[in-house]
């Protein structure tokens, strides 16, 4: 009887194995050598594509990683830097300070700074640490979320390390694209916060061990919850988290409802531990009323339509890498037959896409879910195309010889494309490592020269805030008139007034808003009654405590005044008459006007 037949000679159609089909096929080319390299390929492939995207790109990734804990913070960061500093220092946020943010920003910078955050350079590495840790578990666990069989032992092992790495090499690619300005955002901290949230419910929906599913999607009810407290929006991910718990429910090795439960005890966890932030350094129910009226009073400031927001800032390269890649694992999931909870890997590009269609500003770092997604979705099409090699039949030899060769050349693109965008990051290219690498260096006019921004003046915030620092007491407040309240923070001085936004002061820019929102009518009487509201809270507050200094902010956002003086006196006339009758011009430091107020500045004059 030859292999292949049934007893009496019948062509048996029992599948042969795979082995057997692939010499039959080796034997037709003649090519056995060929024929054992594609063979190595498709039973190594759990292991060798990864290994060779992170042998491709792992040291130009971290390589650039770490030039960017030599940048400076922008603005965004100095707002927070303030925040956290100010109620570290008694202030509480919403009642001293109008703050447009969630509390959750404020408790992470507030955290950063009692572990040396202060200094940016600090903060950025800690920051730094915490990415790199995230993007490893998301490797790490990949193979959890296709079923991708790596063996046992240290052959497991081996797998598992060489995807996290291949993991840290593209996220952390991917992430070091953005510049100084948009990196150590909150938004990038949310896209970490989701991303290790996938990566934990992919343990509890594969674990066997009832055990370690519960922690899994308690830890991963934690960390998606959190992002609520930063922008509510992000609401949005938990949800597609839940969808796809529900689609694979049958499939866990829990009840429904006890995933569920854990999952919610967990957001439940952060809610009291939120609570508990609010109560002890912020003022919960100014906080309420706050954050109810920030959508009426920002939302048409330079709203973009979709369209505009692909345009803008050169954002369409990130969009279609972007769209691509998601319309790339829609068709691997449906051709490769993957199981639900793959479907995390749509999680983040999805979300990510609809927190920045909905906030419709088109700033970059708004895209930093949608690009950790990216990534996410690349690593998930090649995990499931290792998969489908290393479960190869015989039906399709030719088919699969041709996979295994696309799959490798697939893995060293993905390794060159990340060695090439951290090679070519803002950090490496402006050699940030070179010029900060002493904190001397990092105090240096040259350093701050190295990162220009259109309306952001770093050596003039410095320059003003020793002034104000040798000027005015530490006691003595400063009331400001611009968008740079990082200024307050450098010179470690309190605000005179809860109002630190000068869109507060002047509404120009919402009532003009963007192509993507118009104000009505009564919405530009509302912003008008605001701002009156606001001119007179800041001048309650002066007249009650006068500060030591008011500055006054040329070419702050949103409307970007040449002449500060004269914006204030336009749109807050009652508070620079005020002001003029008791304050001296001081002194300018480029876009930065000081003045103090009559005895301050004969004090200061005494003092020379």
């Amino acid at each position: 009887m030859t292999t292949g037949e049934r007893p009496g000679g019948e062509p048996s159609t029992a599948r042969l194995p795979a082995s057997s089909a692939s010499s039959t096929y080796a034997a037709k080319r003649g090519s056995p050598a060929l024929e054992r390299a594609l063979t190595a390929i498709r039973t190594n492939a759990g292991w060798l594509l990864p290994a060779l995207v992170a042998i491709v790109g792992i040291v130009p990734s971290l390589w650039a990683l770490r030039a960017q804990t030599f940048g400076i913070f922008g603005r965004d960061q100095g707002i927070f830097q303030y925040v956290a500093w100010a109620i570290r220092n008694g202030e509480r946020t919403y009642r001293d300070i109008h703050e447009i943010n969630g509390p959750l920003p404020h408790a992470w910078h507030f955290v950063m700074q009692l572990l040396g955050g202060e200094d940016e350079h600090v903060f950025r590495s800690i920051d730094t640490v915490m990415l790199t840790l995230a993007y490893t578990l998301a490797g790490a666990t990949l193979p959890r979320w296709l079923g991708l069989e790596l063996g046992t032992g240290k052959s497991r092992a081996r797998g598992v390390v060489l995807w996290a790495l291949a993991g840290l090499t593209m996220l952390g690619a991917q992430y070091t694209r953005y510049d100084w300005w948009h990196t150590a955002q909150r938004e990038a901290f949310y896209s970490i916060l989701v991303l290790t949230s996938v990566s934990l419910q992919a343990i509890g929906h594969s674990a066997r061990d009832r055990r370690l599913a519960l922690g899994a999607f308690l830890l991963a009810g934690i960390t998606t919850s959190l992002t609520w407290f930063g922008k509510p929006p992000c609401a949005i991910f938990s949800v597609l988290q839940g969808a796809v718990l529900l689609l694979d429910r049958k499939n866990i090795a829990l009840p429904l409802k006890h995933a569920l439960g854990s999952a919610v005890a967990g957001g439940l966890a952060v809610g009291t531990s939120m609570l508990a932030f609010m109560l002890a350094y912020e003022d919960l129910g100014r906080g309420i009323e706050m954050l109810s009226k920030v959508p009426r009073l920002h939302h048409t400031i330079w709203n973009e339509t979709l369209l505009g927001s692909y345009r803008a800032y050169n954002n369409a390269p990130r969009l279609d890498w972007a769209m691509a890649s998601f319309a790339g694992f829609i068709a691997a999931f449906f051709l490769l037959k993957l199981p639900r909870r793959a479907l995390l890997a749509a999680v983040l590009p999805t979300g990510g896409f609809l927190v920045f269609a909905l906030q419709g500003k088109a700033f970059p770092y708004h895209l930093h879910m949608l690009t950790a997604g990216t990534a996410v979705a690349q690593l998930v099409i090649l995990g499931a195309t290792a998969q489908t090699l290393q479960n190869a039949h015989s039906k399709r030899p030719r088919l699969h010889d041709v996979l295994a060769v696309a799959a490798v050349f697939a893995a060293l693109a993905l390794g060159l494309k990340s060695g090439e965008d951290a090679s070519k990051s803002p950090a490496v290219r402006g050699e940030w490592a070179k010029i900060g690498s002493t904190a001397e260096k990092r105090a240096s006019r040259a350093y701050f020269e190295r990162f220009a921004w259109g309306d952001y003046f770093a050596n003039d915030l410095r320059d003003a805030a020793a002034y104000l620092t040798f000027h005015t007491r530490p006691d003595e407040r400063v009331q400001t008139y611009g968008f740079d309240p990082y200024l307050l923070f450098l010179a470690r001085r309190k605000s005179a007034s809860p109002v630190m936004y000068s869109f507060e002061l002047n509404v120009d820019a919402a009532l003009e808003g963007g192509p993507g929102a118009r104000p009505s009518a009564e919405l530009k009487s509302w912003l008008r009654a605001y701002r009156d509201d606001a001119e007179q809270l800041v001048l309650r507050s002066v007249e009650a405590s006068p500060p030591a200094a008011f500055t006054l902010h040329d070419r702050a956002p949103f409307t970007h005044p040449a002449n500060a003086e004269e914006d204030f006196a336009k749109h807050c006339p009652a508070l620079f008459e005020w002001m003029s009758a008791r304050y001296t011009f001081a002194a300018a430091f480029g876009t930065v006007r000081i003045w103090l107020r009559h005895d301050v500045m004969a004090r200061s004059t005494a003092l020379h």
